[in-house]
């Protein structure tokens, strides 16, 4: 029997449909499954679903001990069977043998979330899963356990899988859990007003708790309501999303023991605040592009920066927050935490006061990216003469010497050399400010500076607002996409 998709659950429906593949995929013989993807995105509450409309094992481990795990895992599995008295479990190899024995007689879900923290303090657990789970070991033949192990810690879950660990080949499961993309953030946010879930997006973005349990359900439906909510909810110091960041940054072991994390926040800071290039960025730290290297390297296997190829210009890749929040975070709460702070601080007045950095700094730059990914996965190919291949943005010397910021560029992959590559369409995005022929001259003079690879480029405008001369044009070259084709449309 099918299981039933939860109906408080949103925008998880392809998620879903995998779990329920690998928790119901009929072998005779014990299976395993990695979970993986950053905090906050409901990486629990759709495993302990599946756990629930199963009948399955869940067992969410603490940082703690090995002692204390083990104790904790035997009296689980003990309420779990019934037993008069908690297992004792010495070593994980007496555990791991009780969790295969979970679905000896029937095709059972055995959940391990947060394993990295086991793996704090037991290092060897990797191996000795690997051990019962060898293709003919007896404790793999004689069990139809569905193990399912999960993680939040990406540097740790992307090495369980890679090079020469353990594990490697053993999993028949490797389901990321990502944040949501701007269309299904809006559902999940409920805001029918489109202006409002631009907003909204460019403050919390996709990530699921954000949406829930650390706004108590809490979000803005329409514009009149976005001040209280993000004066409430986001900027008071009693709000958990007011020091979610320099928590997540603190969680992460590619971060977490890091010798200088002042050097962390403030490469973090210079990228939210708009200096993506790598030159930017050193000269807003003031160090070297040596010492600079493996900051940003750790930064983006956290997952808390996203390094973005140029699709049209060879090794100058662009740097940006990961997440709205961390933008809004290093923009908009950092620089002002003690106003903030305070004792009876007026969070509406200073809100107020931050809004011109609210719209520079966090709305436009995300907006930006909203139309990257509209341009990448809901665009129609035939918008632009041809599948999507590479899409960012770009930095252009027009033909007077100037330099022109391109928001969203659309390359073909005619060529492995991204200098030689066909633009297919230039793009400005702009939230708030009316489109017009000033920006339509100036991504034609940015055509023309590609020369014959962007002769045939369509003119992408995206945003909210545009001029008369623009909505009465009639121009097969260029295209107009408002929020509503960017909401709902192709």
């Amino acid at each position: 029997m099918a299981l039933s998709y939860p109906p408080d659950m949103v925008g998880r429906q392809t998620e879903w449909r995998r779990l329920e593949d690998f928790c119901k995929s009929g072998q005779d013989s014990a299976t395993l499954g990695i979970v993986w993807g950053r905090r906050r995105v409901g990486k629990s509450f759709l495993l302990q679903s599946i756990a629930d409309q199963t009948q399955g094992f869940y067992y969410g481990a603490v940082r703690g001990s090995k002692a204390e795990a083990l104790r904790e895992l035997g009296a689980r599995i003990a309420a779990d069977q019934d037993a008069p008295a908690p297992l004792l479990f010495d070593e994980w190899d007496s555990a791991v043998h009780a969790l295969l024995d979970l679905g000896k007689s029937r095709e059972r879900v055995v959940i391990l979330d947060e394993y990295p923290y086991l793996l704090e303090h037991s290092p060897e657990l990797d191996s000795v899963i690997q051990r019962f789970l060898e293709p003919r070991s007896r404790s793999r033949v004689e069990s139809r356990t569905r193990l399912i192990i999960c993680g939040s810690a990406l540097s740790v879950m992307r090495a369980i899988l890679s090079g020469t660990a353990p594990l490697r080949g053993r999993a028949g499961m490797d389901l990321r859990i990502s944040p949501f993309d701007f269309r299904t953030a809006r559902e999940l946010h409920g805001i029918d007003d489109l202006r409002t879930a631009v907003n909204t997006f460019a403050v919390i973005g996709g990530v699921a708790a954000y949406a829930r349990e650390m706004t108590a359900d809490d979000l803005p439906e329409q514009a009149d309501d976005f001040d209280r909510w993000i004066s409430d909810r986001v900027l008071s110091p009693a709000a958990p999303l007011f020091s979610e960041i320099p928590l997540l940054l603190s969680e992460d072991p590619a971060t977490a023991k890091a010798r200088k994390l002042n050097l962390y926040h403030a490469t973090l800071a210079a990228i939210a605040t708009g200096n993506h290039a790598h030159s930017k960025i050193t000269r807003y730290v003031k160090t070297s592009g040596a010492a600079l290297a493996p900051i940003l390297e750790a930064l983006v296997a956290a997952e808390l920066v996203e390094q973005v190829q140029d699709p049209i210009r060879e090794n100058r890749p662009t740097y940006h927050p990961a997440d709205s929040l961390i933008r809004f975070h290093y923009a908009g709460i950092r620089p002002h935490q003690a106003r903030l702070a305070r004792h009876g601080a007026d969070t509406l007045a200073i809100w107020s006061s931050l809004q011109p950095t609210f719209r520079s700094q966090v709305l436009g730059p995300s907006f930006e990216g909203m139309a990257r990914f509209w341009a990448r996965h809901f665009a129609d190919p035939e918008l632009f003469g041809g599948y999507p291949d590479y899409v960012g943005p770009t930095t252009l010397t027009l033909a007077d010497g100037t330099e022109c910021e391109i928001d969203v560029v659309v390359a073909a992959a005619d060529s492995d050399t991204a200098s030689e590559r066909t633009v297919r369409a230039l793009g400005e995005a702009k939230v708030g400010e009316r489109l017009s022929i000033r920006h339509l001259k100036r991504l034609e003079a940015a055509r023309a500076a590609l020369g014959e690879r962007g002769a045939r480029a369509k003119i992408i405008l995206i945003g909210t607002e545009f001029q008369k001369e623009l909505l009465e044009a009639r121009r097969p070259d260029l295209k107009l996409v408002d929020l509503e084709r960017l909401y709902h449309g192709d």
